[in-house]
């Protein structure tokens, strides 16, 4: 949503995206990852630290609201590919490839079906944030007016330079106001999954 405003806005591009994942919502969009509506799945037992295995990710799929599945997109810190890449279920004393986290013919990384991004505002390996599933048809974004832009030659006129500035006013935070506590279930259930820490 935010890309198609061109790579000459990159620097804006980049604090908009920053702040629709961790922003506070204070002065800027409230982030999915630190919103209430966030789904937080725990490690498994005796995990090994910094590290992520079939459980994890199943357990995140089962954690996603089933109507949000279609449109969810597994977003990851470029830290997690070798984990991913490595990953086996085990029997008996051998191992084979999961059936759920494979590349397309168009090399593409998809898990349950879902397609795999490499995102810069992905926490580091075994953090929280490290890993997420979401669906962002359940963010609710809105802007004002687009990207207002101005120079002058006279702020810096001392120096002999230009001044630039862009202006972009946007706000947002998730549709939901807390995670969905279904009928027939325990678990709770979001458009917004993440791993806890594995330290």
């Amino acid at each position: 949503l935010v890309r198609r405003l061109g790579c000459r806005q990159t620097a804006l591009v980049f604090g908009v995206e920053d702040a629709i994942v961790e922003g506070t919502g204070s002065g800027q969009p409230l982030g999915y990852t630190v919103a209430p509506c966030l789904v937080t799945v725990t490690k498994e037992t005796n995990q090994a630290p910094s590290s992520i295995n079939n459980f994890n990710l199943s357990k995140m799929w089962a954690r996603a609201y089933a109507r949000s599945r279609g449109n969810a997109t597994w977003f990851i810190n470029q830290d997690v590919e070798p984990q991913l890449d490595q990953l086996a279920k085990v029997i008996g004393t051998a191992g084979v490839e999961p059936n759920f986290v494979v590349y397309g013919p168009d090399g593409v990384l998809r898990i349950k079906g879902r397609p795999v991004e490499a995102l810069e505002y992905c926490s580091t390996l075994g953090t929280v944030g490290d890993v997420i599933l979401a669906d962002l048809s359940q963010y609710i974004l809105i802007e004002k007016g687009g990207v207002q832009q101005a120079q002058s030659m006279h702020v810096r006129f001392t120096t002999n330079e230009m001044a630039f500035r862009a202006t972009y006013r946007v706000d947002g935070e998730p549709a939901w106001r807390s995670a969905l506590t279904p009928a027939n279930g325990s678990n709770t259930l979001s458009p917004y999954m993440t791993l806890a820490t594995r330290a």
